[in-house]
C-alpha cells in the first residue's frame, strides 16, 4: 500500500505550471507540526513539498490562500538519479485529494 496523509498550513501559495505536453501541475509547500516536543519542549514543523495535478492543481491555485489549513491524502512516488558514480533515491508526495479544512 501507498498512502501518505498530511494535515497542514499552506506555506507558500502555489503557482500553475504547465507542462510541454499541456498537463497543469503545481507544489504545494506544506508546514506541518510534529506531534512531540524536542529535547528543549518546542514543537517543531517540517516543511513538505506536496505535487499537484490536472484540474485539483487548477481549483487548488485559484482558491487557496498561505496559512490556509489543509488535508492532502495521496501517493509517494520515487525515482533515481546517477551523479559521481553514486545512486541517489528522491520521493515525491503525489497529491490525490485535499480537502480545506478552515478558512
Amino acid at each position: 500500500m501507498n498512502l501518505f496523509c498530511f494535515v497542514g498550513q499552506i506555506e507558500e501559495l502555489p503557482v500553475l505550471k504547465e507542462t510541454p505536453n499541456g498537463i497543469k501541475t503545481a507544489s504545494i509547500l506544506m508546514k506541518i507540526d510534529r506531534p512531540f516536543a524536542n529535547s528543549e519542549g518546542i514543537y517543531e514543523q517540517d516543511h513538505i513539498q506536496v505535487e499537484v495535478w490536472r484540474g485539483l492543481a487548477e481549483t487548488v491555485c485559484d482558491v487557496c490562500h498561505a496559512q490556509d489549513l489543509i488535508a492532502v491524502k495521496g501517493r509517494v512516488s520515487s525515482y533515481q538519479v546517477e551523479r559521481d558514480g553514486h545512486v541517489y533515491r528522491n520521493y515525491s508526495f503525489i497529491a490525490e485529494k485535499l480537502d480545506f479544512l478552515k478558512k
